[in-house]
């Protein structure tokens, strides 16, 4: 689907996308943008300034960017003048994703990252989208979900990549100070094609639900998600906050050298 069809087909998505891509960087060159409102960490602005610095700007990379503001962790980074590298795998939400940062220093790029280069099929769902077949049996259990996915749910195939592969061809330099990683699921994938310990990021969010949560405690998704976790904290990463979805990480050795 081209620009053009999406807008004839979801116009209120593109005016949504353009509205917030102006309103917030008017926003960010004046007061200063704050977090999206339906940013899932609390006080994730708070957490930055700590760990990262308050008057810095730096470079993020978010795999897995959605429409590029609905529950962004980066969004306001962006409006806010960091450079950005979104991976979204939804030919729509994609471009939705580049309208939302026209006005930024961001590129988005529509494919997902994975464990080796490939083809993989996608289920659109909203803000639940994912390439998890774990994911999606956990979905099928929960009431609210599976209300989501009565509304939507689309398969297509996207393009899968090593992550070391496209930081390295986007010129991404190691220890850069933010990656973000929200993939429904599918996290594991992206670690697997990732060599933490080279690129070593200084910041982490990383959605990881091995914490008491909708979810059976003793699904491969759980299960998934805490080796990931230990494979990080492995890494010399520590936590630095933490809820039922989203885990943030600190490089340890930034701490040290302070």
């Amino acid at each position: 689907m081209s620009l053009f069809a999406t807008f004839i087909k979801r116009p209120w998505r593109m005016v949504r996308s353009l509205r917030y891509a102006v309103l917030t960087k008017a926003i960010a060159s004046t007061v200063g943008r704050k977090p999206s409102s339906t940013c899932q960490v609390t006080k994730l602005d708070q957490i930055i300034a700590t760990h990262l610095g308050s008057d810095k700007t730096g470079q993020f990379v978010e795999v897995g960017a959605y429409d590029g503001e609905r529950f962004s962790n980066t969004s306001w980074l962006a409006d806010n003048g960091w450079r950005g590298l979104y991976l979204e795998p939804s030919p729509e939400f994609s471009r939705l994703c580049k309208l939302r940062h026209c006005l930024n220093n961001a590129k988005v790029l529509n494919l997902a990252a994975g464990e080796e280069e490939s083809h993989a099929t996608l289920m659109q769902i909203g803000s639940l989208s994912t390439m998890s077949t774990d994911a999606l049996e956990e979905y099928e259990q929960l009431p609210w979900a599976r209300r989501v996915m009565q509304k939507e749910c689309k398969p297509q195939q996207t393009l899968v990549r090593r992550l070391d592969s496209i930081l390295s061809e986007q010129g991404i330099r190691p220890g850069f100070e933010l990656l973000v990683v929200d993939v429904e699921g599918y996290e594991e994938r992206v670690f697997r094609g990732f060599d933490l310990a080279h690129w070593h990021p200084q910041m982490l969010i990383v959605e990881l639900r091995d914490a008491p949560s909708d979810f059976d405690d003793k699904s491969e998704l759980v299960e998934s998600a805490r080796r990931v976790r230990k494979l990080i904290l492995g890494a010399g990463y520590s936590v630095v906050y933490q809820d039922d979805i989203n885990t943030i990480f600190e490089r340890q050795a930034l701490r040290c050298a302070a």
